[in-house]
């Protein structure tokens, strides 16, 4: 039992370093999906690994989406205006 518990908390970890990891290539100014495709590839991973962990990230996925929206990607969403 003890075991699993490590094991969600060393997943965690990793969550939390690739997010960081992929926040550092928007700083420097990649787009979010470049930096996605960017990190998978530079660390040997598949994207539909990276998306598990985007699922988990309600910013990072919205600004995703946003971004795909702009880039007519997906179909665009209605929003209220702020």
């Amino acid at each position: 039992m003890g075991e699993k518990k490590e094991l969600k908390a060393l997943q965690k970890l990793n969550s939390e370093r690739i997010m960081n990891e992929i926040a550092g290539y928007i700083s420097d100014g990649v787009p979010y999906i470049d930096a996605v495709v960017e990190y998978a590839e530079k660390n040997g991973l598949e994207i539909e690994v990276l998306g598990e962990i985007i699922r988990k990230s309600p910013l990072l996925k919205a600004n995703i989406y946003k971004e795909a929206e702009e880039l007519n990607m997906v179909e665009k969403l209605v929003r209220l205006p702020v």
